[in-house]
């Protein structure tokens, strides 16, 4: 019996033993699934964090490369731009030459205004635009954009505001000299049609059924044209007058009443003083003399 006792109180503390082993194990467990856990949190975020920040990778990547394609379509379009700068710049080198062309003289434009007479409103027109070539020495395209205020302002204060076609000062102005004072007084006729005809702020040079739109200007260069090449004909020696020989002669007149080319460049509205320069012929001795005498 006490044999027994002891082997029944022996299998107790067994038991005991395994509970309390249990025990631990089952904390054991317990602090590893903590860990576990918290390990597992950290690395949730961790991921979170770098899916946050390759997002934020990629979108620099992606405007890193929107302003590369943007530079390289700068530099293509400068590119571009100084092969059409060169192409240009040979054509111009290697176009062909126009014969040298005479400047307009006092004695030319008098056959001109006889050319265009007639009551007719392409004939008013054609002497207008012939006048203010005379006048002033601008380009022929350079009438285009004039308006009938405009011509007030150059009978009343002797000067017009001509906006360049080129490089140079734009609204530039235009003043009259003694003798463009003469030709726009002799053809006040001519402006006073005008004036009768379109309102201040209609073009001057237009077709007869349109006010609002000025023509173009290959229509207005054929009109003068054709009377100088008619004027040309009759003329001694033929000479080789267009509608620019109004500004070689206004250029060359100027150099000669000045005999200063910074004076004329200005006057003109050349941007660089060479181009001024390709107008201008050596004074003769006779010319020099002339101007000597006149000081």
């Amino acid at each position: 019996m006490k044999n027994q006792i002891q082997k029944i109180n022996k299998k107790d503390s067994q038991l005991v033993n395994i509970e309390s082993q249990l025990d631990l194990l089952l904390k054991g467990q317990e602090k590893n699934s903590d860990k576990l856990q918290i390990i597992g949190e950290e690395l949730r975020r961790g991921f979170i964090g770098l899916a946050l920040r390759n997002e934020e990778l990629l979108k620099l990547n992606e405007q890193l490369k929107q302003q590369l394609d943007e530079v390289s379509k700068e530099l293509n379009t400068i590119k571009q731009e100084r092969e059409e700068k060169a192409i240009r710049k040979e054509a111009r080198a290697n176009r062909k030459r126009l014969p040298k062309r005479d400047p307009m003289t006092r004695e030319i434009y008098k056959e001109l205004m006889k050319a265009a007479e007639g009551p007719a409103y392409i004939q008013v027109r054609t002497r207008l635009a012939i006048c203010i070539l005379a006048v002033t020495g601008i380009r022929i395209n350079e009438l285009l954009p004039l308006k009938v205020n405009q011509l007030e302002t150059l009978i009343e204060e002797n000067w017009i505001a001509i906006d360049r076609s080129k490089r140079g000062p734009s609204n530039h102005k235009a003043f009259l000299n003694k003798e463009g004072k003469k030709i726009i007084k002799d053809r006040q006729k001519d402006f006073q049609l005008i004036f009768l005809m379109k309102e201040p702020d209609a073009y001057i040079f237009t077709s007869e059924s349109d006010y609002s739109k000025p023509i173009r200007r290959e229509l207005i260069t054929k009109n003068v044209n054709k009377r100088m090449r008619q004027v040309s004909n009759q003329l001694p020696g033929k000479p080789n007058i267009t509608s620019h020989s109004f500004r070689i002669g206004y250029i060359t007149q100027l150099w000669k009443n000045s005999n200063d080319i910074e004076f004329v460049k200005q006057t003109i509205g050349h941007r660089k003083l060479d181009t001024t320069s390709a107008y201008v012929k050596q004074l003769s001795d006779q010319e020099r003399q002339k101007l000597i005498e006149q000081f």
